[in-house]
């Protein structure tokens, strides 16, 4: 990232009914319907990189937004290997 410039957010936000839409599976799609999702990532020293992510979800029989949210930061522990069936 450069620097004095905030890390970018990517979303994704359900405003109609979809055909294709945020991909869920059946169960998800019937209980729990994704109507937004936002991560925003932010690449750290040396080799490590960050993420925050807030899933907003219609649960099924209620009529608050349920948000589920997430960050981790992730560390190279070792050099990337071609994987050998990818030919």
């Amino acid at each position: 990232m450069v620097a004095n410039h905030p890390p970018p957010t990517l979303q994704g936000k359900l405003d109609f009914v979809p055909i294709s839409g945020i991909c869920s599976g059946p169960f998800l799609e019937r209980a729990f319907r994704t109507v937004e999702f936002r991560i925003r990532v932010r690449i750290g020293p040396g080799d490590t990189w960050s993420y925050d992510e807030d899933t907003v979800l219609q649960v099924s029989g209620r009529t608050e937004l349920f948000h589920h949210t997430d960050r981790n930061t992730l560390i190279r522990v070792a050099p990337p290997t071609p994987n050998p069936l990818a030919r």
